[in-house]
């Protein structure tokens, strides 16, 4: 899923994952402009008692989500995000998964994670 604070993107593999992350706060100053899933699946806002709650809706609006990755595309350099969310979020979480500092060691590494990197 995709959470956006204007030009900015956190991505996020599941709503709970979203959830943990994200910051009451923040969430309440307004500070997220749109979450919305891989389909473009609205998602609401809100939280209860100091928690993040993101509520699935029966908005489906896959134009914003495209609209929302091509300006983030841009901003980073990468334009054409659009056409691919979940090979872009799959690439994302491979490069820092890749580049994650400290590294295990390969055989305690397999153990801890063996999937490897998140994918959606």
């Amino acid at each position: 899923m995709f959470v956006f604070a204007d030009v900015d993107l956190n991505m996020f593999p599941s709503i709970a994952d979203a959830q943990d992350w994200m910051e009451a706060i923040d969430v309440d100053d307004g500070e997220y402009t749109a979450a919305l899933t891989e389909t473009g699946r609205v998602l609401k806002m809100r939280t209860d008692n100091g928690l993040v709650v993101l509520e699935m809706t029966d908005e489906l609006d896959p134009d914003l989500l495209q609209r929302l990755l091509r300006e983030h595309g841009q901003a980073i350099g990468q334009p054409g995000i659009e056409q691919d969310p979940v090979g872009f979020a799959n690439q994302t979480w491979k490069l820092e998964w890749e580049q994650r500092w400290p590294r295990w060691p390969r055989w305690l590494d397999n153990r801890l994670h063996p999937h490897g990197a998140v994918q959606a």
